[in-house]
């Protein structure tokens, strides 16, 4: 894959620095499966400027505008080996966006097919995130 095209790529999204926050509530449903409710926040930077990447050099005057934030909800299947997660996030704060546009929370519409076409994740995992 060229340069351009992975560095534009989730997988290409790396970063020098990285902070990341998370909460979890877990809470039973029956037998193996419990429920969660998380938040999400954090972000990437580089130590460089890259001109594929504009705004990815880290500032320590502005990172904390440039948190994204993102919340939903789980479940979690205890098989006593490993723990089988399944998520469903939505962005809360989307820092890209133009000041003043970033908290994305009255745009959260569950009943609009286009808005969870672009918005709704679901994330497949092995083992508890933290």
């Amino acid at each position: 894959m060229p340069d351009s095209v992975a560095a534009k790529s989730f997988f290409g999204q790396g970063g020098d620095i990285k902070l990341e926050a998370n909460t979890e509530f877990r809470f039973p449903i029956v037998s193996i499966v419990k429920g969660a409710l998380f938040v999400d926040a954090g972000n990437i930077w580089l130590l460089q400027e890259d001109p594929d990447r504009p705004g990815s050099k880290f500032s320590g005057k502005t990172f904390l505008d440039e948190i994204a934030v993102g919340t939903g909800v789980g479940l979690r299947f205890d098989l006593s080996f490993f723990i089988l997660r399944l998520d469903l996030a939505f962005p809360l704060r989307v820092p890209y966006l133009p000041q003043g546009e970033r908290w994305v929370t009255n745009k959260i519409d569950f009943g609009n097919s286009s808005w969870l076409k672009n918005n709704l994740l679901l994330n497949v995992a092995i083992g508890y995130p933290y």
